[in-house]
């Protein structure tokens, strides 16, 4: 228990510098709001047994040009006959979003270029089940909200074409939604396209 502690605050002062550095994001021009759609749909890449869809939009606000990010998520978790096991939804809207130079993710042992984060205060609802799975290196015990909604921090992040310092992923772009430094999804991605609007 004491070295997960230890881990929590560690990840978090990482997160904190990062924050610290990101990228304000502004409009591309001042007449103009860019506006960008995303989705990702799949296999989880994290969990085994799941799948999690992600779908988001940043759309830029036409007076003050800032950029707001709404985002909803959905992992679902199937046991080995195919019956589903477990369910996370999520929902956020304007939120704040910002532009990481870079990131370094341990989990795959890379360094990711130009990351789109969005991030706040939103709601989770999953089932009303306790349950314990092997995540990203470690056993975690996953939220239970009872099936109700209940506030939450929601945080995503996107990489379009999955660009790190040493080149590109194969698979190329990914996604990923949930509650940040404890659990989310993660998948490829299906749709991203960036949208000028007059």
């Amino acid at each position: 228990m004491k070295s997960k502690v230890i881990m929590a605050l560690i990840v978090s002062l990482v997160f904190v510098t990062i924050i610290a550095v990101a990228t304000p994001v502004k409009a591309a021009e001042s007449n103009r709001i860019l506006m960008i759609d995303i989705m990702a749909k799949g296999d989880d890449l994290d969990i085994s047994g799941a799948t999690t869809t992600i779908i988001a939009r940043i759309e830029y606000d036409k007076v003050s040009g800032a950029p707001l990010g709404q985002v909803e998520f959905h992992t679902k978790i199937y046991d080995e006959s195919g019956e589903k096991i477990y369910s996370m939804k999520g929902k956020l809207k304007n939120a704040a979003v910002m532009i990481w130079p870079t990131w370094y993710c341990p989990v795959r042992d890379v360094t990711w270029i130009n990351l789109w984060v969005v991030m706040g205060e939103g709601m989770i609802k999953t089932t009303d089940t306790d349950l314990e799975i092997f995540y990203r290196g470690n056993s975690i015990v996953l939220p239970n909200t009872g099936g109700k909604w209940c506030p939450a921090t929601i945080g995503m992040m996107v990489n379009p074409n999955g660009e790190h310092t040493e080149g590109f992923w194969e698979e190329g772009g990914w996604a990923y939604a949930g509650i940040p430094y404890y659990v989310g999804g993660v998948t490829y991605l299906t749709k991203y396209m960036e949208k000028l609007v007059p």
